[in-house]
């Protein structure tokens, strides 16, 4: 395997965007682009690139503004940068830029897309607007009929107007208002991140880490509710090219996918646009089902599988 650390302007116009390409040993079978969630990082995800790389993928994952290294590099952690009402494109921008980097590096090979959590949000939208190339696009955690996110979508204004006044300002309280309830199904005796998954180690090391769950300004929080708003709009799934297949994954004790059932509309809404989508569901699993230790092989294996199916269609 090898590995290369490469820097990119950010299309916010301020920041270094960080990232990293994976290259493994042999004739690469195509690029993975892994789209990380919100407050945390792409490191977080090394079992699974180590996975996509023996199985012969390339894999190209940055840490996007205000997250990770790209965070600690500029505004700090939690902060993206002010950079008005459609900020919420930098991220896709950005992943665009990762994306033509990629192929520059490796040109004329299969493309795919995975995103978790927020990430499942970035690639949703990225496959709207720059799908043109991708050859099939996975979402694990997929954040759909959210209450928490439905309760910022309902006071937008009021965090467009803060966003505006002092976007870095911090958005603990919106984000309170968003997870509120998410681990209401748990009980109180497992703490504040029990959504986060079923097994307590994969929760105390996502507590451990200093690069993950950090304050948050009101301008990402805006950009987090313009995002959410988009991918929820029905007319989403029209927007995305009928020849793109999707594979949908989650645990159905995630509260940011309404426990199963805001994956099962989100499949919907594709199948009933014409889309090729397949989905699995975790029963007793939590958010971060990639993490699970029981089932983390499995979950790999799952979409690597749906990769190697689609090529084999080609």
């Amino acid at each position: 395997m090898a590995m290369e650390e490469l820097k990119f302007q950010s299309a916010n116009g301020s920041h270094q965007i960080c990232a990293w390409i994976y290259t493994p040993l042999g004739e690469p079978r195509g690029i993975i682009q892994l789209i990380h969630g919100m407050g945390e990082h792409s490191r977080r995800y090394m079992h699974m690139i180590g996975s996509f790389l023996e199985a012969g993928f390339v894999v190209a994952a940055d840490d996007h503004l205000a997250h990770g290294k790209t965070g600690i590099e500029n505004a700090g952690l939690g902060n993206p940068g002010t950079h008005g009402s459609d900020g919420y494109l930098a991220y896709l921008r950005d992943e665009r830029t990762l994306h033509d980097e990629a192929l520059r590096r490796v040109p004329d090979v299969p493309y795919f897309l995975f995103g978790h959590s927020w990430g499942s949000m970035i690639a949703r939208e990225y496959a709207a607007r720059y799908g043109e190339d991708l050859l099939g696009v996975m979402l694990c955690g997929v954040v759909s009929q959210f209450a928490g996110f439905e309760r910022m979508v309902e006071i937008e204004p009021r965090i467009a107007a803060d966003a505006d006044a002092d976007g870095e300002r911090s958005a603990e309280e919106y984000f309170k208002i968003a997870f509120s309830d998410a681990n209401d199904r748990f009980g109180a005796d497992e703490g504040p991140n029990a959504w986060i998954a079923s097994d307590p180690e994969v929760v105390a090391d996502h507590g451990a880490d200093p690069f993950n769950s950090f304050d948050l300004t009101v301008q990402f929080a805006y950009d987090a509710v313009q995002l959410y708003r988009s991918i929820s709009d029905p007319a989403w799934a029209e927007r995305v090219d009928t020849r793109i297949p999707f594979h949908l994954i989650s645990g159905d004790q995630d509260p940011t996918t309404n426990f199963g059932e805001g994956l099962f509309h989100t499949v919907n809404a594709l199948a009933e646009s014409g889309h090729q989508v397949s989905s699995r569901v975790y029963p007793g699993y939590r958010h971060e089902i990639q993490n699970e230790r029981s089932i983390r092989a499995d979950v790999e294996g799952d979409l690597i599988g749906f990769v190697e199916g689609v090529l084999a269609s080609e």
